[in-house]
């Protein structure tokens, strides 16, 4: 049997993880059954479409359950010409960008489509895990739906794949259209990566307005050189990995394509809700000390006997934000990396800011990944 809990949330919908940190450890929230029929569907139309995205699991050993966040957003593609055009202009006038061959043109195509999609409210998604159909809450406003299943362990023994927990949207048997999603599932304790995603593992240049459009709207995006490499090896001994950003979550689709491509580990996503109708183009990326420190605290608070890593670059705020999360949480993160992508020193005042009180080997910034000493590090924790 199925367990839910229900979150009810504001028309600004707050992600799973922020939920957690306002109201506390999942142990004290009470589940209860929402099954579905078993021949009940989505009420989803042909021109819609619904995007899960990845999340990962948490076990509660008070409750002995595993805590499942489901997450997605229904939305209709939005294809208008003029919009796309009135976009276009804008980065010609602002920043001297315009699409320049097929391939720019195919990606920009695809991200402004997405990001100006229509989104759904009042779908109602019925997931599928095998055999059982579980209703979701409808979507809100901004298309976006959320709710928590947990499971014993011993279904999740049963209907485990790869340590992974594999569900589908339940959709009229006419429409032969399959949408995914999965969640993985991480013990209680071991070794976690948190990780920024432009200009840490993906070419960007976020100080750079004009380089920031051009990759995000024309450019195929591009791995950090080393960066994969790099994060296969402590996926290899068991790290588990979570990436956090200021990106939009309409861009979800086509950041995740980008990380496995690249061949990333496997992550879940924590990226930032976004009405782009009311957004300057700027603004699609808000300042990381607005968005990463309730992120990864939500992250923190759900698996406290893990220990973190966490990864971001010098070009923005990172160094200050994990400083003062490291200052929070001192025995659950073990770690800082700064790639290092505006020629600093660590003997600068900034990093003796960010970093105070904490210890010089707790923290190291770097340039080639090859820099990080991964296996001398893991072995003196």
């Amino acid at each position: 049997m199925f367990y839910t809990i229900r979150l009810y949330t504001t028309l600004i919908l707050c992600s799973i993880y922020i939920f957690l940190t306002t109201y506390g450890h999942a142990s004290s929230i009470k589940a209860h059954n929402k099954l579905a029929d078993g021949q009940a569907v989505s009420n989803i139309k042909s021109d819609e479409y619904v995007q899960f995205f990845r999340s990962s699991a948490w076990f509660d050993e008070t409750s002995q359950l595993w805590y499942l966040p489901i997450h997605g957003w229904v939305y209709e593609p939005e294809k208008s010409i003029i919009r796309k055009q009135l976009i276009a202009r804008s980065l010609k006038a602002k920043y001297g960008l315009s699409v320049t061959s097929q391939q720019t043109e195919k990606n920009f195509d695809r991200r402004v489509n997405l990001l100006i999609a229509d989104n759904e409210r009042n779908k109602t998604i019925i997931i599928k895990i095998e055999k059982q159909h579980y209703t979701l809450p409808k979507s809100l406003p901004n298309g976006h739906f959320q709710d928590i299943i947990t499971l014993t362990q011993s279904q999740v023994d049963q209907l485990q794949q790869n340590n992974q927990i594999i569900f589908s949207a339940a959709i009229n048997s006419k429409d032969k259209r399959n949408f995914y999603g999965a969640v993985s599932l991480i013990p209680p304790e071991g070794i976690s990566v948190i990780s920024d995603i432009d200009d840490t593992i993906k070419v960007t240049q976020v100080t750079d307005h004009t380089k920031l459009m051009n990759y995000t709207f024309f450019q195929d995006f591009i791995p950090t050189a080393g960066m994969p490499a790099l994060y296969q090896s402590w996926a290899q001994q068991g790290i588990t990995f979570h990436f956090v950003s200021s990106s939009p979550w309409h861009l979800y689709q086509p950041l995740a394509e980008f990380a496995d491509t690249a061949g990333y580990p496997w992550a879940s996503y924590s990226l930032k809700y976004i009405r782009f109708k009311d957004e300057t183009l700027l603004n699609l990326f808000k300042k990381g000390t607005e968005t990463k420190p309730q992120q990864i605290e939500a992250i923190l608070k759900v698996y406290p006997k893990r220990k973190f890593i966490l990864v971001g670059d010098s070009g923005e705020q990172d160094p200050e934000v994990y400083g003062e999360l490291m200052r929070q949480y001192p025995k659950q993160i073990i770690k800082a990396f700064i790639r290092n992508v505006n020629n600093s020193l660590a003997t600068e005042n900034r990093y003796k800011k960010a970093f105070s009180g904490i210890n010089g080997d707790k923290w190291q910034l770097f340039k080639d990944p090859k820099e990080v000493q991964v296996l001398s590090f893991l072995n003196k924790n």
